[in-house]
């Protein structure tokens, strides 16, 4: 008799004390259950129901499913009230979400300081489809490496506006509002992930942080001076965007933080640098696939 494959990940969870750790750790944990949970369906239980121990390990699956999620709870809403209340100062919680580290799960995926960020801001996970498919992409880069070295480059200030362009459910917005005494404004299309993202900015009382769902292309870019892109759209919608930022910055000092392949996206933002309104100052990343841009003014 065949062991379904689910019992194996319930006895590994199943040693997880819920009840003394850390919010990242519930958070990552809550998405391992998760996993069963979408994966498990009703039949598949039928079906394993000739396993001798398929009724008891499943309620020690539901039982741990639900200490988990009652212990993420009272987690998160004990950081919320931190980060609310200002008890954190901005350098102090980006202080504590990097020192957290970028090293990743070996199961699971993720990273610690990504967990941390993800459960507090109920980051939800972002999908291939719906009506934004033909303009954008999904912005798979909102890792929390890849916002701390983007803070660390652009170094937002108190007078600095910085626009998340295709900001997604919002997590690189809400952490840098958070991690900085600095404005936020995302642009994102899809009018629920705006929704999603807008919420957690209430419930953390992030009131420098606001969101717009709109096309890009549509909004009034020029109180920006510092600008996150992270392959968020291509083709005519990057064309337009790069061409925005480039008219930008022939008028003012601006830093764009941009990544994504050189065809039909990065080709675009070079096409500025040609014309003299950008400059490249580096490139980043594991395969120098970010760009970091000013004005050629400055």
């Amino acid at each position: 008799m065949s062991i379904p494959w689910w019992f194996s990940d319930v006895q590994a969870l199943g040693t997880f004390d819920a009840s003394t750790a850390t919010m990242g750790a519930l958070w990552h944990v809550s998405e391992r259950l998760r996993f069963v949970r979408e994966n498990v369906s009703a039949a598949d239980l039928s079906e394993d129901a000739a396993h001798p121990a398929t009724t008891s390990t499943w309620q020690r699956f539901v039982e741990q499913e639900r200490a988990v999620r009652h212990a993420l709870v009272e987690a998160t809403d004990e950081e919320a009230a931190l980060v609310r209340s200002k008890s954190r100062a901005p350098a102090d919680f980006r202080a504590h979400w990097e020192g957290l580290g970028f090293e990743p799960h070996a199961v699971g995926g993720g990273t610690p300081a990504d967990d941390f960020l993800d459960a507090l801001f109920r980051t939800s996970r972002l999908v291939f489809d719906g009506p934004a498919a033909p303009l954008a992409t999904v912005n798979l880069a909102s890792r929390a490496r890849r916002v701390s070295d983007f803070l660390g480059v652009t170094a937002p200030a108190h007078d600095d506006v910085v626009f998340d362009l295709g900001s997604g459910h919002g997590k690189v917005a809400l952490t840098v509002a958070a991690s900085a005494d600095t404005r936020v404004e995302g642009v994102e299309l899809v009018a629920g992930h705006v929704a999603e993202a807008e919420a957690s900015a209430l419930a953390l009382g992030l009131d420098s942080a606001r969101f717009h769902q709109a096309d890009v292309r549509d909004v009034d870019l020029s109180k920006g001076s510092i600008f996150y892109l992270y392959f968020p759209f291509h083709g005519a919608v990057a064309s337009a965007v790069a061409t925005t930022l480039g008219a930008l910055a022939s008028q003012k000092d601006i830093t764009v933080y941009a990544s994504g392949p050189a065809w039909d996206y990065g080709e675009f933002f070079l096409r500025e640098v040609e014309r003299g309104a950008l400059r490249l100052v580096g490139r980043r990343g594991e395969h120098d696939e970010v760009m970091v841009l000013v004005s050629e003014r400055r």
